[in-house]
């Protein structure tokens, strides 16, 4: 029954979804997830959410649309303090002075919220309500190997809905 699956029988596999490394620029992240997010029969399809590692492969972050929504925000206030009245450039943050900004700087860190991989289906949908997010990174231990998203959860609440017509 679909109430009783864990959090690992419906996540998508780490090595399935799309990755970079956390001093990536936003704009390769932007192509990146381009390359995964494709047209078909007229329906869009594909991964919203790049996981983020760092220099030791370890995953650091998630990166979804809203990070790269904030970035681009970022890169726009940025734009206008260089075209504007140059004391503008003394509110800049020291990161700020780099002409692109690094995926690091708008992911979501994966320790901010996350669910084990035994954990049931209802826990990461709390976990989602609760920090307002689309998807979930699953961990075994130190280690991630896994995505639950929203959509992975309503088809299954799709399916035991079905099943009680």
């Amino acid at each position: 029954m679909p109430l009783r699956l864990k959090v690992r029988e419906i996540m998508v596999p780490a090595e399935e979804l799309p990755s970079l490394h956390e001093d990536a620029d936003v704009a390769s992240a932007f192509r990146l997830l381009q390359e995964y997010f494709r047209g078909k029969d007229g329906t869009w399809m594909g991964f919203q959410s790049a996981l983020v590692y760092n220099n030791r492969g370890r995953a650091t972050g998630i990166l979804t649309l809203r990070g790269l929504l904030r970035a681009l925000h970022y890169q726009a206030l940025l734009e206008d303090l260089l075209k504007g009245d140059p004391a503008g450039l003394f509110f800049l943050p020291p990161r700020w002075s780099e002409q692109f900004i690094k995926v690091k700087e708008v992911m979501r860190p994966v320790g901010m919220a996350f669910v084990n991989e035994d954990a049931a289906l209802w826990e990461a949908a709390l976990v989602m309500l609760n920090k307002k997010i689309n998807s979930v990174p699953v961990m075994d231990g130190d280690n991630l190997c896994g995505v639950v998203r929203t959509i992975d959860l309503f088809w299954l609440i799709g399916e035991i809905l079905e099943d009680m017509s």
